[in-house]
């Protein structure tokens, strides 16, 4: 019998496959009974760190790499590069990642319990420039709510993005909640980046020449 999500697809595991505790579903339901339990799915208790709508794996991978006492998962709607990442996994790679394929917007709420992420990063999202598609960018006042809410207290929330407008825009929505501030000053960018994985849009800009925004604000 399956150990996943009642109504969850499983996905076809490759030769090698995973334990049943590193295991997640291709697609989530869009209602969960519940949170998942993080330390039974990693199969240990550590802090936990979120990348929404990572694409493709750069960040995700190296961000894990990077603290390798910490557990990363990622939302990603394409599913092309969650299946990427469970490639690496089957390979006995990135065992401190879980990547999620799903729309960030109506999994994040259910997947994650108040209190109980120390990070969230948002890399280079979509700005959706025409007017009648703004409404599909992923910070809303509702969403900056909800994000708030999921941080532990100190934890932290990581905006990055070479839009200086869109970056002015999440950065305000954000500084609205009063749970959150920004230890660099209202309105203020983040002076030096305060990790060292980068996104594969990333690296394009610095290939490119093109400036990067950043913001962070904390959970008081």
């Amino acid at each position: 019998m399956s150990d996943l999500p009642r109504g969850a697809v499983e996905p076809h595991q490759p030769k090698g496959a995973l334990e049943p505790h590193q295991r997640m579903p291709a697609v989530l339901p869009t209602i969960i009974p519940g949170p998942v339990c993080w330390p039974d799915v990693f199969g240990r208790r550590a802090p936990l760190e979120v990348e929404l709508g990572f694409g493709r794996p750069h960040f995700l991978l190296e961000r894990a790499a990077e603290v390798p006492e910490r557990d990363v998962v990622g939302i990603e709607w394409k599913g092309r590069w969650p299946r990427a990442v469970w490639q690496r996994q089957a390979r006995g790679e990135a065992g401190n990642v879980r990547a999620v394929h799903g729309n960030a917007w109506l999994l994040f709420g259910a997947l994650f319990p108040p209190s109980s992420v120390t990070s969230i990063f948002l890399n280079f999202p979509d700005p959706w420039w025409k007017a009648k598609h703004k409404k599909r960018r992923i910070v809303s006042d509702a969403f900056a709510a909800l994000l708030a809410s999921r941080l532990l207290p100190g934890g932290s929330i990581l905006v990055q993005t070479d839009v200086a407008s869109l970056l002015e825009e999440l950065l305000a929505r954000l500084e609205a909640q009063p749970a959150l501030e920004n230890p660099n000053g209202r309105g203020r960018l983040c002076p030096r980046k305060p990790v060292t994985a980068s996104s594969h849009r990333e690296q394009r800009c610095r290939a490119d020449g093109v400036p990067i925004f950043r913001a962070l604000v904390v959970r008081r």
